[in-house]
């Protein structure tokens, strides 16, 4: 039974703690579990026992409090203090049988109420060739370059190029940019999280240029299907749409989008969102499909009227457009996407049509969560540009 005095100390408010770990920018109960964890259990254990030990010690990869949105229901599985420790890759070899070896033997049973011992199925093996290390508990052991292939797919020895960007899911990004680092001697981790913090300039446009225009595949749609008296199918579109809207804007205020049920909560802490969600909560309680449609006109117009506010290149003020003079009212988005996709420098980006990124033309969650799956569909999808498909601006 999970000890209610527990969950009353880790979820109200955020515990200070008497020496916070270097650069943990945790601003929520678990991660600051895990931190004390580590500054109360694991580091006096590698501080005896291995003192010249240089090592990153951090929290990150999958789980939702390493995006910061753990609950109490959030202990229900695969939960116990957990965190990682990064060696050097020449120091990977003679250390890190000994560290799990000693730490197998001394850490305690619980930490504060909790099992230190538990079960789950997202360890590591015990298998030191690969440069990775797991064990019964929740302290793992990597190299960079082997987290790295694990949940990115690749290792970094050089830049990013635009495919490589538009590869990755913006969830995927997550499981290194967000969490905590408690510790990093070498500086290798936080290098790359700089690094991957987020999209380059033009690969940042390219991508607001396409959710523009995933904005434009449906513009009419809303009016055209209630026009002929399926309001459901209306419904099911305005739906869409608002999903678009809401990661636009989060793209607007230059924040990764979480994977699925985390999406709102995510959407709900960017700065616009206080002003941008009650029209789009208007879209959806709409119950007949010009109420729906003049609500999502107003959430575009504020949509492109914040990328104005917010400085961004190519954006330009918000227009009615038309369709074959059909009597459907929305913003032209089709003048938003050409106008930012303009500003980008790059021409073989700009020239791309107008698919972006791998989680604006995918939504198999399967796919988007495993890289080398992501990757291989955005490939295909750009290998296909030379033959530019009609109906491809």
């Amino acid at each position: 039974m999970i000890p209610s005095a527990t969950f009353g100390h880790w979820w109200s408010g955020r515990p200070r703690l008497s020496q916070s770990p270097r650069e943990c920018e945790a601003n929520v109960p678990r991660t600051w579990f895990v931190a004390t964890f580590y500054e109360n259990v694991v580091e006096p254990i590698l501080k005896e026992h291995f003192p010249d030990l240089s090592y990153t010690a951090c929290r990150i990869g999958l789980g939702s409090e390493v995006l910061g949105y753990d609950t109490e229901i959030s202990a229900d599985h695969d939960y116990g203090p957990c965190l990682q420790l990064i060696l050097a890759e020449e120091r990977f070899p003679a250390a890190a049988v000994q560290i799990m070896d000693v730490l197998d033997s001394v850490l305690p049973a619980t930490f504060e109420g909790w099992a230190v011992h538990y079960p789950t199925n997202v360890r590591p093996p015990r298998d030191s060739e690969e440069r990775m290390l797991g064990s019964d508990h929740g302290v793992e052991v990597y190299t960079i370059a082997a987290w790295c292939d694990r949940f990115l797919g690749r290792v970094f020895p050089t830049e990013l190029t635009a495919r490589d960007w538009l590869s990755y899911s913006e969830q995927t990004l997550l499981t290194v940019t967000a969490g905590a680092v408690f510790r990093d001697d070498a500086g290798e981790l936080s290098a790359l999280r700089a690094r991957l913090a987020y999209f380059p300039r033009d690969i940042w446009l390219y991508k607001l240029a396409a959710q523009w225009g995933r904005i434009a595949e449906k513009r009419a749609y809303v009016g055209r299907a209630g026009d002929v008296g399926d309001e459901l199918g209306s419904r099911v579109i305005a739906t869409r749409m608002v999903g678009n809207i809401m990661r636009l804007a989060m793209l607007i205020e230059r924040r990764y989008a979480p994977y699925p049920k985390w999406f709102g909560t995510a959407f709900s802490r960017v700065a616009c969102a206080s002003d941008l969600a009650p029209l789009l909560e208007q879209v959806l309680a709409a119950r007949i499909w010009r109420e729906r449609e003049s609500a999502l006109l107003e959430a575009c117009r504020f949509v492109a009227e914040l990328q104005i506010s917010r400085g961004i290149p190519g954006a330009i003020a918000p227009v009615m457009g038309s369709l074959k003079d059909r009597p459907y009212r929305f913003v032209d988005s089709v003048k938003i996407f050409d106008a930012i996709r303009a500003a980008i420098k790059d021409e073989d980006l700009r020239l791309l049509p107008e698919f972006g990124g791998a989680d604006q033309f995918l939504n198999s969650n399967f796919v988007l969560a495993v890289p080398t799956c992501a990757s291989a569909a955005t490939g295909a999808l750009l290998d296909t540009t030379s033959r530019t498909p009609a109906g491809w601006r």
